[in-house]
């Protein structure tokens, strides 16, 4: 008896998960840690706009670091709304009276600036140490994609931090039921009175459509569809997606380590030219070879130089 041993030694597809629980607020503002009082006001952003040389004594490195993420500010009786959660680390310096920061989305080519102001006394002590600000009073919009940045002011040249950011579009939890060949998925993390749409795909340069998707009207209360699929692959990805245009795609890949997956259909044997013949469903990079099963022990003897790595068909090996 003659078979095919399949290994996967690679998988080349990869799901990076932006897709975090979004933390909740009630309310948005300002705080600066080392009992620095500060505060903020909005700006325009065209008065900072233009750098200066700084002085000697300043370091390039006087901003140390700046922190992104998304928070959900729900208040009760209003629909929440998603806000940039920004830190950033300031070494205090005498030449600094505050910080300037941006928000510029790159969707809409829209901005939102906010200075903030430290008290001059209380920072001329303590120059040199640290003080990390926080603001997340910029609002945002389910799957924006917006580009930060961090100026002092005086705006010095060279001194400054930028980013960019996409905001969260949803989490995925899912279960699969092989019996039935559904795959159910829950969709959280995406504001209300919007509509969400959900497909499974399979994943080669694109994800290609692997079934008609579902919609989940952002008014219900039930934010779940199931999806039917024809077989467990590596590439088999759920895709989700909001209800507007040119809306950024998240992917969910749970099946691409090869556990569960459907890998030995797409062997075919053609008895007249007494030959094996094997094409990956999905673009995974295999090892294949021919073995023959022993009756004394029940182990599968490989074959001498039947192997062959290949990510596409491996074409007809003659026995």
């Amino acid at each position: 008896m003659i078979s095919i041993n399949v290994q996967i030694l690679l998988i080349i597809l990869f799901w990076n998960s932006d897709c975090q629980i979004i933390p909740r607020i009630e309310e948005c503002g300002l705080s600066c840690s080392q009992g620095i009082h500060c505060k903020s006001k909005p700006s325009s952003g065209i008065f900072n706009s233009f750098c200066h040389d700084a002085p000697a004594t300043l370091s390039s490195t006087v901003l140390k670091s700046m922190k992104i993420s998304t928070v959900m500010k729900c208040v009760q009786g209003s629909p929440c709304s998603l806000h940039l959660n920004i830190k950033g680390t300031l070494s205090l310096d005498e030449n600094i009276r505050g910080l300037e920061i941006c928000s510029l989305s790159l969707d809409t080519q829209q901005s939102q600036c906010t200075n903030v102001r430290f008290a001059r006394k209380k920072s001329k002590m303590l120059n040199g140490k640290k003080v990390q600000v926080q603001f997340n009073c910029i609002e945002v919009n389910v799957a924006q994609h917006i580009y930060v940045t961090m100026k002092t002011v005086p705006n010095y040249c060279e001194v400054k931090l930028s980013q960019e950011y996409y905001v969260e579009a949803g989490k995925f939890d899912f279960k699969v039921d092989k019996t039935r060949k559904i795959i159910s998925v829950n969709v959280s993390n995406f504001l209300r009175d919007q509509d969400y749409y959900v497909r499974l795909c399979h994943k080669w340069f694109t994800c290609e459509d692997a079934g008609a998707f579902a919609v989940i009207k952002g008014k219900e209360s039930l934010k779940s569809v199931s999806l039917k699929y024809s077989q467990l692959l590596p590439c088999l990805c759920i895709e989700g997606w909001l209800a507007i245009p040119d809306a950024r795609r998240i992917q969910l890949c749970p099946f691409e380590n090869g556990k569960y997956c459907v890998l030995w259909d797409n062997i075919v044997y053609n008895p007249v030219t007494q030959t094996l013949a094997w094409e990956p469903a999905c673009p995974v990079l295999v090892m294949v070879n021919l073995c023959r099963l022993m009756k004394s022990n029940d182990h599968c003897e490989d074959i001498q130089n039947s192997s062959k790595n290949s990510p596409e068909k491996v074409r007809a090996m003659q026995i």
